[in-house]
C-alpha cells in the first residue's frame, strides 16, 4: 500500500511542479539544473516507484514489469507535456523533454529490474534439493 502511495505522491509532485509557471519553476530550483537532466532524473525517480510498487503487488515477470513501468511513465511524461501548454508562462509539448522522460523511465526500469534480481540471486538462494 505504501508503495501505491509514494507512486501517487510522485505524480502529484510532478503534476504541481508542471503547474508552476516558468519563473516561479526557476525559483525552486537553486543549482539551476539542466533541464532535460531534472526530466531524467525526476521520471527515473517515478519508474523505480512504480517498478518496485509492481514487484511488490504482482507476480509478473520482471521484464513484463519492466516494459509495463517505462511505458506508463513515458505516456506519464507526454501527458505532462501536454498539461503544460495549458500552463500560463510554460511551452509545453517539447518533444525533447518527453525524449529525457522516456529515456529515465527506460534507463529506471532496467535498472531497477538488474539490481532486484541480482539482489534476490544474492540473498535468496533457491530452495535445497534444486
Amino acid at each position: 500500500m505504501g508503495s501505491c502511495l509514494s507512486v501517487g505522491a510522485w505524480g502529484l509532485l510532478i503534476w504541481v511542479l508542471s503547474s508552476l509557471s516558468g519563473q516561479e519553476l526557476a525559483e525552486l530550483d537553486p543549482f539551476n539544473v539542466w533541464d532535460k537532466a531534472a526530466h531524467f532524473l525526476a521520471f527515473a525517480t517515478g519508474t523505480t516507484l512504480l517498478t518496485v510498487t509492481l514487484r511488490l503487488g504482482t507476480r509478473w515477470s520482471w521484464p513484463r514489469i519492466a516494459l509495463l513501468a517505462a511505458l506508463a511513465i513515458s505516456i506519464f511524461g507526454a501527458t505532462d507535456e501536454w498539461h503544460q501548454l495549458y500552463t500560463p508562462h510554460r511551452s509545453g509539448g517539447d518533444l525533447q523533454d518527453w525524449l529525457a522522460d522516456t529515456l529515465g523511465a527506460v534507463t529506471a526500469a532496467l535498472l531497477t529490474s538488474f539490481v532486484y534480481a541480482r539482489y534476490q540471486r544474492k540473498n535468496c538462494p533457491p530452495p535445497a534439493g534444486d
